[in-house]
């Protein structure tokens, strides 16, 4: 891989930039090693910089309506309930599904459950109280790559 310099970073800065990250991002350096890519490169600047012609496409379209959507729906359900809010707990099971939540200001919880692993993941849906403010309805099991949010 050619390292062409974005910033005019040399000599002991650029080391200190590089060595900082490096330690910054150690799980990922262990993981992917030098596939971590060099954040003082052109190449990787160039990478991360958004198209906005992609907008008008298909696929862009439905994301940007479902961020639309989850906007108004934290617009609605969660902003007004901020203040004094604070987190309760969170766990992530082996088998991928997490959970957490948080006591709102008024007195109500916000509860998250995800599937985050590619398969269907039991559980009690009972333990999952509260209005649905996100999601789908749950039986006894957890649909793959799966956020469920909840009010009550």
């Amino acid at each position: 891989m050619t390292r062409v310099l974005l910033f005019p970073l040399s000599g002991d800065l650029a080391d200190a930039v590089r060595k900082g990250r490096r330690s910054e991002l150690a799980f990922a350096y262990d993981k992917y090693g030098d596939e971590v890519p060099d954040a003082l490169t052109l190449e990787t600047f160039q990478s991360a910089v958004l198209d906005w012609n992609e907008r008008a496409e298909p696929a862009a379209q439905k994301r940007l309506s479902r961020i639309r959507e989850l906007l108004a729906i934290r617009s609605r359900e969660i902003v007004p309930r901020l203040a004094g809010a604070g987190f309760g707990g969170a766990k992530a099971a082996s088998n991928g599904l997490l959970t957490a939540d948080w006591r709102l200001g008024d007195g109500a919880t916000l509860r998250l459950l995800a599937n985050l692993s590619d398969r269907d993941v039991a559980c009690v849906s009972g333990d999952f109280k509260g209005t649905l403010i996100w999601g789908s309805e749950l039986k006894d099991r957890v649909p793959p790559w799966s956020v469920h949010w909840r009010i009550g």
